[in-house]
């Protein structure tokens, strides 16, 4: 029996592990142990790990936006934040450099106030520009 070992070498496959650095840490798997979606983050504030329910990922043109609540305070704000994960294809072992961008958003339409309702903007946004690494990993 003959094996192509070549081809087998050289398939690129898509890269579903992703750790970011910048003045948050967000590392990101498509799978877990559990088959389910593992995401962590940290700032100078919070330490935090979602996966499964808790990681809200959506295909776009501008890559995979992967979203998690990082504080839901009833009656006033929710905070959530966005990375844009890029399509990554690579070899299995290798590991590629990226850069991107999460998207901290707080939202405040969910605040109890009387009517009419607040006022203003209800979402601001602040942009996180992010440095990392993905590779494809056996999960």
């Amino acid at each position: 029996m003959t094996y192509d070992t070549e081809s087998t070498v050289n398939q690129l496959l898509d890269a579903n592990l992703f750790d970011t650095v910048g003045p948050i840490k967000i590392s990101y798997s498509r799978t877990s142990i559990t088959g389910a979606p593992l995401v962590s983050y940290r700032d100078a504030e919070l330490d935090l790990t979602f996966q499964g329910e808790g990681v809200t990922r959506q295909v776009t043109a501008l890559g995979e936006l992967v979203t998690v609540t990082l504080e839901d305070v009833p009656d006033a704000f929710t905070r959530t934040i966005t990375l844009i994960v890029p399509t990554v294809r690579l070899a299995m072992g290798q590991q590629v450099e990226f850069s991107t961008i999460a998207i901290e958003t707080t939202d405040r339409s969910g605040a109890h106030v009387l009517p009419p309702g607040p006022a203003g903007a209800l979402e601001t946004h602040h942009i996180h520009q992010l440095r990392g690494t993905a590779q494809s990993v056996n999960s």
